[in-house]
């Protein structure tokens, strides 16, 4: 079976600067566009979404394994409009404080 090139599980390779580094990372193009949105919805650059998730993070996971973590968390996010658990339907950043970016770095922390 033929996966289409513009099929969301394909990996795209980004640049960003994290740790005042500039690194390429390879994550699969759904998650490249989760990490956007974040960053609109935070006002801040691919960078500075990259940047606060790496000081976010404690362990000896890779940086790419966090991303998609907080990618996933994001989307788990509830929506206090419609509580709604579809992790395709994204919500109303607007209208959640902290934001779905916020929360997701929250869960990382061990309890």
């Amino acid at each position: 079976m033929t996966i289409p090139s513009s099929s969301p599980v394909t990996k795209v390779k980004r640049n960003v600067t994290v740790d005042k580094r500039r690194t390429t990372l390879m994550l699969e193009q759904e998650i490249w566009n989760i990490l956007d949105e974040l960053a609109r919805e935070e006002g801040l650059t691919l960078d500075e979404l990259c940047q606060n998730i790496y000081l976010a993070h404690q362990g000896n996971e890779s940086i790419s394994s966090v991303i998609r973590i907080v990618a996933v968390l994001a989307c788990r996010v509830l929506s206090p409009k419609t509580k709604s658990q579809n992790p395709y339907e994204f919500q109303s950043p607007q209208m959640l404080f902290p934001s779905r970016f916020h929360q997701a770095l929250e869960r990382l922390k061990p309890s």
